[in-house]
């Protein structure tokens, strides 16, 4: 006996070719109704989860953050954008910039990049690549 997963009209040229050979094949349906409604754990929301390696992109180039923290995602991510607005209230245009010529020490890089470039972060696109 092979039980099998049911595939309209893969699976009836299936049994024809195991009956051949005199084995019995059921089917059993791919999705059943426990797999759907039963679901002993709940989803964590991302910015739930500790310990991980996350990804900030920015919005005007290709260029990305990558970070890594054993705290809860939410709050690293927080304190990024807290340091980010407070370079960006300080941008400037570019003839400024050039007669400044300072170069302030930032917390991470994703605020260095904010604040030398005049930069949107794409906060809402920010994931977690692994833990």
């Amino acid at each position: 006996m092979a039980v099998l997963p049911y595939k309209e009209g893969l699976s009836q040229r299936v049994r024809l070719v195991f009956n051949n050979h005199v084995i019995q094949t059921p089917f059993k349906p791919h999705q059943t109704l426990r797999n759907v409604l039963v679901h002993p754990k709940d989803k964590r929301e991302v910015t739930q989860t500790s310990g991980c390696v996350y990804e900030i992109p920015c919005l005007n180039c290709d260029k990305s953050y990558i970070g890594e923290t054993s705290r809860l995602f939410g709050t690293r991510l927080k304190e990024h954008k807290t340091e980010a607005e407070k370079a960006s209230k300080k941008a400037f245009t570019r003839s400024q910039r050039q007669a400044s010529m300072t170069r302030e020490d930032n917390k991470s890089a994703i605020t260095d990049h904010v604040s030398e470039e005049n930069h949107v972060i794409g906060w809402d696109k920010s994931e977690i690549k692994d833990r």
